[in-house]
């Protein structure tokens, strides 16, 4: 007779089998880890080329100025990955985590630089140093801020971020509306607006719509890229491919620079402004972290998980203050590549490195650069209006992940009426002195900086004031809900 010793244990029924084909820590062969690091780039590389190309052109900056900005994102993007991925002196978060420049930061650079521009007469090389400088000082409110989650939490509340976000997307949808209609030479040209240039933005968006609706994970994540193909190359067959640029000078080769637009300026008003989306950027990285840990089979609780996030929110700050050195603007940790890793399979800290080394590699012989300058603005302002009512759907997310109940829709609604009337409207705060002025300059600061005043001067109900006291000490925080995405 057997003893209940012999018999059989039943596994845990928590238990299971990793999903992951290459976890942490695994070495896949050059190969594999050649073809995951491609597949992340696919997925990232116009968010990381059009932040400084919007901005800059914007300003009215030269072309070979934007190839040199465009250069310097693209090489802080794969510095900023080596950084996060290896960790060393526990700066980053020691996960498969991209880095790029952050979409946050150009509808309210382009606003700011606009008004240093106006009214204090900056060349655009003055402007770009100024907004360089406040960008120096910026990185140094994200690394502490990776001290003070906690704090941040109680007034960057998921309501607040959400708002900020929604307007981001809202707000750069001028931007790429503009492009989709010819750009700024079409309306110099008289040909903004022409049948043309609409049809060639139309056939971006189909095309980024119809290979979302293909069954092959690889191709919808490569949607963007393959909209802009097809575009291309009706482009090329409608004449509208200016292949002079080819012909152009350009930088073969790109050394960065220290100082590259002069010294730092410094503007106090633009800082105020700006300190605001620093802020939101460490709320930002706690999620796109977080789902990252998810995805790669991490804890999302206890003291690896905190060391994770501050790591990798130190290395945001610390890629932003660096890069501001050579001519990059604000970079942070994306979340576009958690969808690759939990598609492919691969976490592995060495397919993170391959990206990294990719990124440097373009940056420094940018040929990739040419070939974006190539782009008939109406095929980029078709990607374009995707991508941003991608970010304005991303804050919708944020805001519906919790239930909003009568307090939470008089924040939304008080926000977003501030953030759209100073964007449609934006004499109405004409006569407001300086100081107050620029904040309402950008549609982004507006509506959440409203969103932060109101919800702190709207009473809380007290099961929810309990709550987030919970939250705080509670393991299983509201950071688990990526688990159900």
């Amino acid at each position: 007779m057997s003893s209940v010793q012999d018999a059989p244990v039943p596994p845990c029924p928590d238990a299971r089998e990793s999903e992951l084909i290459y976890g942490l820590d695994s070495r896949p062969p050059f190969g594999p880890s050649l073809l995951a690091a491609i597949q992340h780039i696919l997925a990232m590389v116009l968010s990381v080329m059009a932040p400084p190309a919007i901005v800059a052109g914007a300003l009215g900056v030269p072309p070979e100025a934007i190839a040199y900005l465009v250069s310097m994102s693209l090489l802080f993007a794969g510095v900023g990955i080596w950084f996060q991925v290896s960790r060393p002196f526990g700066i980053g978060s020691g996960m498969l985590s991209i880095q790029a420049t952050s979409f946050a930061f150009p509808g309210t650079l382009i606003a700011v630089g606009t008004l240093l521009m106006k009214e204090q007469g900056m060349p655009w090389e003055q402007a770009l140093s100024t907004l360089f400088g406040v960008c120096f000082v910026g990185g140094f409110v994200v690394m502490a801020g990776s001290r003070i989650m906690p704090f941040l939490r109680r007034i960057i509340t998921p309501t607040v971020a959400g708002i900020t976000v929604m307007m981001i997307g809202v707000s750069l949808m001028r931007v790429g509306a503009v492009d989709l209609a010819g750009g700024f030479a079409a309306k110099a040209d008289g040909t903004f607006g022409s049948v043309p240039n609409l049809f060639l933005g139309t056939l971006v968006i189909l095309v980024i719509i119809l290979v979302n609706r293909s069954k092959n994970p690889l191709l919808r994540m490569s949607s963007l890229i393959v909209g802009i193909a097809a575009g291309f190359v009706a482009a090329m067959l409608m004449g509208k491919v200016d292949w002079a640029v080819l012909g152009q000078d350009h930088m073969w080769l790109v050394v960065p620079t220290p100082f590259k637009f002069g010294f730092f300026g410094f503007d106090l008003h633009a800082f105020l402004v700006l300190s605001f989306l620093f802020l939101v950027v460490v709320i930002e990285a706690i999620g796109d972290l977080t789902a990252t840990s998810v995805v790669s089979e991490q804890p999302v609780y206890g003291c690896i998980y905190r060391s994770r996030l501050a790591g990798g929110i130190l290395c945001d700050g610390l890629m932003t203050s660096l890069g501001a050195i050579f001519g990059c603007f604000p970079v942070a940790t994306f979340s576009q590549n958690n969808g690759v890793i939990q598609l492919s399979g691969v976490a592995s800290r060495k397919v993170g490195k391959f990206c990294g080394v990719l990124f440097i590699l373009f940056a420094i012989f940018p040929v990739i650069v040419v070939l974006f300058q190539l782009l008939p603005r109406p095929v980029l302002g078709g990607a374009l209006v995707v991508l941003f009512g991608t970010i304005a759907c991303s804050g919708i997310r944020i805001l519906l992940q919790h239930e909003i109940n009568r307090r939470e829709s008089i924040v939304i609604a008080v926000s977003i009426g501030v953030g759209l009337t100073s964007m449609t409207t934006p004499e109405v705060f004409g006569q407001l002195p300086r100081f107050l002025k620029i904040f309402f300059d950008s549609a982004i600061v507006s509506g959440g900086v409203t969103a932060m005043i109101v919800h702190q001067l709207l009473p809380k109900d007290v099961c929810a004031e309990d709550a987030e006291e919970d939250e705080d000490c509670n393991p299983h925080s509201e950071f688990l809900f990526n688990k159900h995405d």
